[in-house]
C-alpha cells in the first residue's frame, strides 16, 4: 500500500521567474527619458566648457593686441596721427585711444609737467554681442629722454635706418690719423710720431740719435 504522497513547497527562485511578469512600456518610456536628460544634461557640460575656450581666447587675443598697440604708440610719443582704427591682421578687431590731461599733483606749469591717461580700447563682436578691453597707462606730456628710437620704429615701418653718428666720428677719426677714446667721460687723443734717424746712427729713447 502506497502513502499518499506530500506536496513539496516550491523554492523561491522558481516562484520568481513563474511570477515574472517584464517592464510595461510605461516604465521603458520613464527610464528612456532619464536617460536622454542625462545626455542633454553631458552635453550642456561640454558645449559650455568649450564656449569658456574660445570666449578666453578672444580676450586673450584683444589683450595681446591692446599691448602691442600701446607700444606703437609709445614709439610716437602718444601722438598718433589716428585715434582709431583696425588692426592689419586681425580685421574684425578695431581700437580706440583716447588721451586726456591727467589731474597730479606732480604737474607744474613753469616746468612744462602735464601728465597724461592713455585709454586704449580694444573692440570686437562675438555672436552679436560687443566685447571690448581696456588698458590704461600714464604718459608725461613732454620731450622725454631719451628721445624714441626713430631707427626702431623705421624698422618696424619697413623703412631703412640711417647711418649712426658713431660711425660717422669713427670714420672721421680714422681719416685724421688719430684715435679717440672716452674714458669715464671724458675724451683722450692719442697721436703717433715717426723720428728717423741719419745712417749710421742709433735713436737712443730718451737720448735721441746717437
Amino acid at each position: 500500500m502506497r502513502s499518499p504522497s506530500t506536496l513539496l513547497p516550491a523554492s523561491p527562485k522558481l516562484r520568481f521567474w513563474q511570477n515574472e511578469k517584464g517592464f510595461s512600456l510605461l516604465e521603458v518610456v520613464v527610464a528612456l527619458a532619464i536617460l536622454a536628460g542625462g545626455f542633454l544634461v553631458v552635453l550642456n557640460l561640454f558645449s559650455g566648457s568649450v564656449r569658456s575656450v574660445d570666449f578666453s581666447g578672444q580676450y586673450l587675443k584683444g589683450v595681446t593686441l591692446a599691448n602691442s598697440k600701446i607700444n606703437e604708440l609709445e614709439m610716437l610719443n602718444f601722438e598718433p596721427d589716428e585715434l582709431s582704427g583696425n588692426f592689419k591682421n586681425e580685421e574684425s578687431y578695431r581700437w580706440e585711444v583716447d588721451i586726456t590731461p591727467y589731474d597730479s599733483p606732480l604737474n607744474d606749469s613753469k616746468l612744462g609737467i602735464q601728465l597724461q591717461k592713455i585709454l586704449l580700447k580694444v573692440l570686437w563682436e562675438d555672436q552679436g554681442q560687443n566685447r571690448n578691453v581696456e588698458l590704461a597707462t600714464l604718459h608725461l606730456k613732454r620731450q622725454s629722454y631719451p628721445v624714441s628710437d626713430t631707427s626702431l620704429e623705421l624698422l618696424f615701418t619697413g623703412g631703412s635706418s640711417p647711418a649712426s653718428s658713431g660711425e660717422e666720428e669713427a670714420s672721421s677719426s680714422e681719416e685724421s690719423g688719430s684715435t679717440s677714446a672716452n674714458v669715464s667721460g671724458g675724451s683722450t687723443t692719442t697721436t703717433t710720431n715717426t723720428t728717423s734717424c741719419p745712417s749710421g746712427t742709433t735713436f737712443i729713447f730718451g737720448a735721441g740719435c746717437q
